[in-house]
């Protein structure tokens, strides 16, 4: 699923850069802001759609770079943390 989203944000971005390139040529009227309208729409849909096919993919652990330091994972087998509250 999350391949299908990435290839459909990138097709909906590369159609955006086309819209907008015939936004472009035409001066004025309503064609003119119905491209401008669709470049703006596809692109927005482009970003979320990529963004959530590399949020899914990460989340599911298929990244492709897993030698980050994570905090939370910073001494997750010693145990139970100390007990650092003050006394009074």
């Amino acid at each position: 699923m999350s391949r299908v989203r990435l290839t459909a944000g990138l097709a909906a971005i590369a159609i955006g850069f086309v819209t907008y390139g015939l936004s472009r040529v035409v001066d004025s009227g309503f064609v003119h802001g119905f491209f401008q309208g669709a470049t703006l729409a596809l692109m927005v849909a482009g970003a979320y759609l990529v963004g959530a096919s590399m949020w899914h993919r990460r989340s599911r652990g298929q990244g492709e770079d897993d030698r980050h330091w994570l905090p939370s994972r910073d001494g997750a087998d010693d145990g139970p943390a100390p007990d650092t509250r003050d006394p009074r």
